[in-house]
């Protein structure tokens, strides 16, 4: 394990094979549709999502929970990482910055 560790979200649009090739743990975004919730990247796919867009429902996305970014922090130093960076949306488009920046003062690195 790299001493340095990558997370992202999954606006970053990785493939799993991607994400597992290059060391990078990425983090779902919710999304939800008309009351329905799904995990960005784990239960719906970009197919999935652009059927719900297609589809005329109200559909909304939420930045990860600070607490879900935390595990990510933290499986990363059990794997023996010491530093993470930890890559998301502009401020300006996204709160989960700011969830990582929580997730960070939560996190044993």
């Amino acid at each position: 394990m790299p001493r340095v560790a990558v997370v992202t979200d999954s606006t970053a649009c990785l493939t799993a094979e991607e994400a597992t090739l290059w060391g990078i743990d990425v983090v779902p975004l919710d999304v939800a549709a008309d009351g329905d919730r799904y995990r960005d990247g784990l239960d719906l796919d970009p197919a999935g999502l652009a059927a719900l867009l297609a589809s005329g429902r109200r559909v909304t996305t939420s930045q990860p929970a600070p607490a879900a970014l935390a595990a990510a922090y933290e499986a990363a130093a059990a794997r023996g990482a010491a530093e993470v960076v930890s890559v998301h949306l502009s401020g300006d488009l996204s709160g989960t910055g700011r969830a990582a920046g929580l997730a960070a003062q939560l996190a044993p690195l």
